[in-house]
């Protein structure tokens, strides 16, 4: 009965993963302005999660996959003992908390009683809600709030929200759920992948939905114009081809309607909105160099705060708070941590941080990428290579929850997908 119970929350917080829906209790601001950074919150979801591996006692697991939870283990302690040495104690529990909620449900995921094609069906299915939002975004222009999914309201006029600004005028980008675009393409690369994964194994029955989820999933991810996004799947996908090429394999007969109804999508879209994508691509327009400056001045500063504390770092969730302090005087806004994971994780967590996050990931990688001869073997070194790039160009998958559960899910599942033989 227990853990049947803990079974449900555990499968309804892969189905609401997507959802943003959280209990804030404070927050902290900068220059007398509301940061993002600063919110302190509970998601919904961290509560199912947090039940779940509580209600599933002691887990179960092959010895492989059990030195990496050590190794995590490891790391979700070095982010304790940052936090120790922060002059930032009150944010950083917060992150940890994010942290420690990811690492459970990476533990959940990588637990041998999981079925991890239900997890992925759960996934996609609930990732369904925030396309449709998605496309009411970008059709509109706007965006109500909601309580219920956790997404305050938008409008494509409004500064700040993200906008491709071309000559026929500006469209909004697609939010979906998410905070920011980048972080609702970053879940729909993923989508892709397990959706290409799943094409493997789905039943007759089955095709339809797997032939709707390639048209949904593709198309709205153009709608993102994450460019992120964009190229570590592009990146993802050419080295799937080239692994395919090499151990000589071919995609299965059923999985090319799917391939093929996706590729239709994305190009129809592209077609649709090809001025807003030649935009993203060429950015010359005055929002597109802006971001692009500001991004390029963010590598300008990353030493200084690395500098202020190298060993252990200044404490996870940190960064924005102590370029306030360095450069005070400046809106709210404009203090973004650098896009760029690994650095971030450098500056926040020092050189003992991102040895002992190294040390899991090598952990991680030796499973994943086992047997390359198999397609589960190269769709995990797919997810890996996808995910990589995006973490050169985007802090998200460290700096908010929404992207430590997309690493968690992304890492669990690149392991079970070798082991589930």
């Amino acid at each position: 009965m227990i853990a049947s119970f803990a079974n449900l929350l555990f499968l309804c917080s892969i189905f609401f993963l997507s959802w943003q829906t959280q209990w804030i209790i404070g927050s902290v601001s900068i220059s007398g302005q509301a940061s993002s950074y600063g919110v302190f919150s509970v998601y919904v979801v961290e509560v199912f999660i947090l039940f779940a591996f509580l209600l599933r006692l002691r887990q179960q697991t092959s010895p492989m996959v059990l030195h990496s939870w050590k190794t995590l283990s490891f790391f979700l302690a070095m982010v304790f003992f940052s936090l120790s040495f922060s002059h930032f104690t009150q944010i950083g529990w917060f992150q940890a908390i994010h942290v420690v909620s990811a690492s459970m449900l990476y533990f959940l995921i990588t637990d041998q009683r999981t079925n991890i094609k239900q997890v992925l069906s759960l996934f996609l299915l609930g990732l369904m809600v925030p396309v449709a939002l998605g496309w009411f975004q970008v059709i509109r222009g706007s965006s109500p709030d909601s309580t219920t999914l956790g997404i305050a309201a938008k409008d494509v006029f409004t500064p700040g929200v993200a906008v491709v600004e071309t000559l026929a005028g500006r469209l909004m980008r697609a939010y979906g759920t998410f905070p920011h675009p980048n972080i609702f393409g970053g879940y729909l690369a993923f989508a892709v992948i397990a959706l290409g994964y799943l094409s493997l194994r789905l039943k007759k029955h089955e095709w339809v939905m797997g032939l709707v989820g390639a048209a949904v999933f593709g198309a709205t991810l153009v709608t993102t114009f994450s460019r992120s996004a964009w190229l570590g799947l592009f990146i993802g996908c050419l080295v799937l081809i080239a692994l395919m090429f090499w151990q000589k394999k071919i995609p299965p007969r059923r999985a090319l309607p799917i391939l093929m109804i996706g590729l239709a999508s994305v190009l129809s879209t592209l077609i649709l909105f090809h001025n807003q994508v030649f935009s993203r691509v060429y950015p010359t327009g005055r929002i597109e160099v802006i971001s692009i400056e500001e991004r390029a001045s963010q590598y300008q500063t990353v030493d200084d705060v690395f500098l202020s504390a190298p060993f252990f770092g200044v404490g996870p969730n940190a960064y924005t708070f102590v370029l306030s302090q360095r450069d005070p005087g400046h809106p709210a806004w404009s203090y973004q941590p650098v896009h760029n994971t690994f650095l971030l994780i450098l500056a926040e967590l020092g050189l003992v941080g991102i040895l002992f996050f190294g040390y899991f990931i090598f952990s991680v990688n030796p499973i994943a990428h086992a047997s390359v001869r198999k397609p589960d073997g190269m769709f995990a070194v797919m997810i890996g290579v996808t995910f990589f790039v995006i973490a050169l160009f985007d802090h998200y998958l460290w700096s908010l929850w929404s992207g430590l559960a997309l690493s968690a899910l992304a890492c669990a599942v690149m392991v079970r997908w070798e082991r589930d033989k």
